[in-house]
């Protein structure tokens, strides 16, 4: 150290004026990149914070959840000076959707079970009360012919069927599929046993109410031989429900009618009744973080692109990619005025780098962002990968509009579609890398 060479508690008064400015300077710099740092991630706490709040409602559709969400992302958007296209910062379309905005109980011989803990329902099903019988029927009996023809002809009305799933074939399963995705009984519903540590639901299904419900029931929590149920599900499909996406763009300082644009989706699974909530922390309110973060920091002046920048946070995405496949169809500004569209889902993690979905076809931008990130050392690699319509670039990609997914890849966080995906839970652990590599690619644009 510098300050080695001179005696102690004398330092500050022997080094020259000209060392001590550039040593001022260094340790302004240092400071200033610090708070730089700090204020970017406090930033994305925020956002992640209120998004995966239970006040949020798991961003479905119960409690009016949408359109909360849509409203703090534009006051986000606002409060940054990022414009609204002329038609606003809204863009409103409907859907069909299944909702759990009550009650959603299950007791199996006289004990109480937990919605998203315990038990998880189908998204299509329906509105259910009253006590139950309870039919096993094994593995053994769904492959013997003849007990499967004998079981079919009883009358289970009342009967909720019961499928321990551990250990069967895939030949089994694929059968206890059909049977619960039919009702191949004509059963009042089924409950299939899980072994798996935690249950993940999902809503893509919820577009229909069919009149047969199917519990998912983690193993341990199941009693032992079980004999009836009580069920008071209460459900409400709704075939019009209205729900925005939330758009905002940066007019381009030499070429305005060139777009990059960001998306990230913002909504997520919602709720199962009235207690048990899904947060989608890392899914992906960390995604609508990153997304606000960058037009935020591309609307300061100083950092204003050649391009115009364009951000869609897209609603629906969960229920089967509704909200850009409405976006495509009907586009603020023409698809063709797109030069490249990052989607960003789930990019909490990142110890183990990133994948960019759709590298292997846009190779060219892949090489440009390995490039970067090998010259600067910011996360551990960027991995190429190919076509998946797994995510909102996909309806994109599908119109002609060069477009690539990236997420964060990394074992500290790996909780999906259930409700340990909290905010507490999410690392952020190469948040301001993910953010500066994506930066410095834009820049080259």
């Amino acid at each position: 150290m510098i300050f080695d060479r001179f005696p102690s508690g004398l330092t500050a008064w022997f080094v020259r004026p000209a060392l001590r400015c550039r040593m001022g300077f260094l340790l302004f710099l240092s400071v200033a990149a610090i708070a730089s740092k700090a204020q970017e991630i406090t930033y994305a706490r925020q956002i992640i914070d209120t998004l995966a709040s239970e006040t949020m409602a798991g961003r479905g559709y119960v409690r009016n959840a949408n359109a909360l969400v849509a409203e703090y992302i534009a006051s986000q958007l606002r409060s940054n000076h990022v414009q609204a296209p002329e038609s606003g910062y809204f863009q409103e379309f409907t859907l069909p959707i299944n909702t759990f905005p009550g009650k959603a109980e299950l007791w199996v011989n006289g004990k109480p079970l937990k919605a998203g803990t315990d038990f998880i329902v189908s998204a299509t099903a329906p509105e259910i009360a009253g006590n139950f019988r309870i039919t096993p029927v094994s593995e053994h009996t769904l492959l013997n012919r003849k007990k499967l023809e004998k079981l079919l002809k009883k009358d289970h009305s009342r009967s909720l069927i019961l499928i321990d799933k551990q250990g069967m074939t895939k030949t089994s399963l694929r059968l206890v599929d059909s049977l619960t995705g039919t009702n191949g009984m004509r059963a009042a519903g089924y409950i299939v046993l899980t072994d798996r540590a935690r249950l993940l639901w999902g809503i893509s299904q919820g577009y229909r109410q069919l009149d047969f419900p199917v519990f998912e029931v983690l193993k341990p929590a199941m009693p032992v031989k079980a004999r009836e149920a009580e069920v008071n599900l209460e459900a409400v499909f709704q075939p019009a429900m209205k729900v925005r996406n939330v758009l905002g763009f940066i007019p381009g300082a030499a070429v305005p009618d060139s777009f990059l644009v960001f998306t990230a989706h913002f909504d997520h699974i919602g709720m199962l009744g009235n207690e048990a909530y899904f947060p989608g922390a890392n899914d992906n309110a960390s995604g609508v973080a990153m997304m606000l973060d960058m037009a935020r920091h591309y609307a300061l002046p100083e950092n204003r692109h050649r391009y115009s920048l364009m951000f869609i946070a897209l609603s629906a995405e969960e229920a089967g990619l509704l909200g850009s496949e409405y976006y495509v169809e009907n586009p603020v500004f023409p698809l063709s005025q797109i030069a490249f569209l990052i989607n960003l889902d789930m990019v909490g993690t990142g110890s183990e780098g990133i994948t960019m979905v759709n590298g292997k076809t846009f190779t060219r931008q892949f090489d440009k962002l390995s490039s970067i990130n090998a010259e600067n050392e910011y996360i551990l690699k960027v991995v190429q990968r190919g076509e998946s319509c797994n995510s909102d670039h996909c309806p994109f990609y599908k119109k002609g509009v060069p477009a690539v997914f990236i997420y964060s890849m990394g074992k500290e966080h790996t909780e999906y579609h259930n409700i340990y995906d909290t905010a507490e839970r999410v690392p952020l652990t190469e948040y301001e890398d993910i953010f500066r590599l994506l930066r410095d690619f834009v820049i080259t644009f």
